[in-house]
């Protein structure tokens, strides 16, 4: 009966966010990769949840207990140019009951690429535009909510970004993204949700995302206090007392924090601890989630320039133009 908050999860999980990740791989951020350098990363992402709004009814499940979701991703972010840059993402899940009979799932998820390009660049603003999708990456079960490990939806979406710097270090992003879902197919012939469907196939509403982040950002450190809210275009809900379906509406508002360093001694691998919860939502869970992330660079240029760091070169403010608008000044390691 709780199904509901994973299919919000499982969909923002690298979607709106890769914002588990590490802080260069961010997909809905203003930070880039310089060209021909490499960030990756591993990130591990803890979410559990006991009570949840049925529609707005706020409730628990005993026969549930606490759903804990699970997960530990790969994720890549190569820079082509300095203002070009490619992202892929990969999650392993695993969800689990704390209580009742039913069984969790397990397994890869969906494989997650976008590309993100600086349209605009005007003195400390940048506008960005982004677009990507998702595919699932094998034939895992969908319909389980909330126990699945994703909603077997092909996704496109695009996204637009405004990252914004201010004096001491301080940075404003704030961003959308609309997200179109292919139809699911699933294995009974009949469901009910706001009347009866004669079929196998599940109308997968679009989602529409959108929120900010606000806090110091410089090359060695940050942290920044997070926003994010989710409304789901359909209009279905849980219906009283009976599971979710892959297509209900689930909407959330969601606030949590950034805070990560990057190490000297390791050669500037990164650190990333992230934290949220849910402080309101229709059909989702009241969940809470942290993660911990790992991530470093790889140079792949041919012509390596010393004292320039290989990390991020992207705070607007640090970035000089000559003539031509192709010249960058990296940013200064702090």
């Amino acid at each position: 009966m709780m199904r509901n908050f994973f299919t919000k999860h499982s969909i923002l999980i690298f979607l709106l966010f890769c914002s588990f990740g590490v802080k260069s791989q961010m997909m809905n951020d203003g930070i880039f990769m310089a060209k021909g350098n490499l960030c990756g990363g591993v990130t591990y992402m803890n979410d559990s949840w006991s009570k949840y709004w049925e529609e707005t009814l706020y409730r628990e499940n005993k026969n549930l207990g606490t759903v804990t979701t699970q997960s530990v991703a790969l994720m890549g972010n190569y820079g082509i140019s300095d203002r070009f840059n490619l992202m892929f993402s990969l999650p392993y899940i695993t969800v689990k009951p704390s209580a009742g009979v039913q069984q969790g799932l397990s397994g890869v998820q969906d494989l997650t690429m976008s590309v993100k390009y600086r349209l605009i660049q005007a003195k400390s603003l940048s506008v960005i535009g982004s677009v990507g999708g998702s595919i699932p990456t094998n034939n895992y079960v969908a319909d389980y909510m909330p126990l699945s490990i994703g909603t077997q939806s092909n996704t496109l979406f695009g996204r637009g970004i405004l990252y914004y710097t201010l004096p001491s270090d301080l940075a404003l992003t704030l961003h959308g993204t609309y997200t179109t879902r292919s139809n699911v197919k699933v294995d009974r012939e009949m469901y009910y949700s706001d009347r009866g469907y004669f079929t196998n196939e599940m109308i997968m509403p679009d989602v529409v995302n959108f929120g900010g982040k606000f806090g110091h950002y410089s090359y060695r450190w940050q942290l920044e206090a997070t926003y994010d809210q989710q409304i789901t275009q359909g209009t279905i809900d849980i219906r009283r007392n009976d599971m979710p379906g892959l297509c209900n509406k689930f909407d959330f508002t969601k606030v949590g924090f950034i805070a990560a360093y990057r190490i000297p001694q390791l050669k500037d691998v990164q650190i990333m601890v992230t934290g949220g919860r849910i402080i309101s939502g229709r059909n989702v869970g009241e969940s809470t989630t942290f993660s911990v992330g790992l991530s470093a660079f790889i140079d792949f240029r041919k012509n390596k320039v010393l004292g320039i760091p290989t990390g991020p070169i992207c705070r607007p403010g640090d970035m000089n133009h000559n003539a031509s608008g192709g010249e960058m000044k990296h940013e200064e390691h702090k």
